[in-house]
């Protein structure tokens, strides 16, 4: 692992740049387990973001798993990335996550709601089945299945949580039955679900309509 965490910045193209009185707005993006930071550029994520919104910078981050791994992830996210954005001026920041990058999006808004005014998740890794099986069935909590501890949250969401979690997922995605569990405590208007599987073909049709149910389009 690096300290800080290693990524990379997109600035909008210069024609785009929008004007300097409008507020400045940030997109950090977290990949999923095996993909690096450029994966989101590779696949148009950012171009499709700053051609519709120009006043977004984007900035990819090198999130692989030995951060969450060492539960560290949220730490380095704040140090390295979160922190100096607002210190450089950054009035809106977002954080958007495919698989493991929502399930760090999600623990960064946990740990720090107030710094980022809203985060974009597609197919989260939200913990195995026997860490949301309490809530399908209506058993006890099973504290030896343990891996993210995120459920006893989610399902408690305060509004001003609720309200800042946009989510997306592949009907037919491996983790569609938590992805509907999370949906549940969720706005009916934050939430895209479409036919497809754990896939960057399903992500690159869901990413801009998830943005609009943020953003007007």
């Amino acid at each position: 692992m690096s300290v800080p965490i290693a990524h990379e910045r997109y600035a909008p193209p210069e024609a785009d740049k929008p004007d300097d009185k409008k507020p400045r707005r940030l997109m950090v993006l977290l990949p999923g387990m095996g993909d690096r930071a450029s994966a989101f550029d590779k696949h148009g994520f950012i171009r499709s973001l700053q051609q519709s919104r120009p006043d977004f910078d984007v900035v990819t981050v090198e999130s692989h798993f030995k951060y969450y791994q060492s539960t560290t992830i949220v730490e380095r996210l704040h140090k390295d990335i979160i922190l100096p954005a607002i210190a450089s001026g950054y009035q809106e920041i977002y954080i958007g996550g495919i698989s493991l990058g929502g399930l760090g999006a999600l623990l960064y808004l946990r740990e720090h709601p107030d710094e980022v005014s809203g985060i974009f998740v597609l197919a989260p890794y939200l913990g195995e089945k026997g860490e949301y099986q309490y809530l399908l069935d209506g058993s006890a909590r099973n504290e030896k299945k343990i891996t993210t501890d995120l459920w006893p949250w989610l399902s408690e969401l305060p509004a001003a949580h609720k309200n800042k979690i946009h989510l997306a997922y592949g009907a037919s995605d491996r983790f569609s039955e938590a992805n509907d569990l999370l949906a549940t405590y969720l706005p009916e208007d934050h939430i895209v679900k479409t036919p497809g599987k754990h896939l960057w073909t399903t992500w690159k049709l869901l990413w801009p309509e998830l943005l609009c149910k943020r953003f007007s389009c």
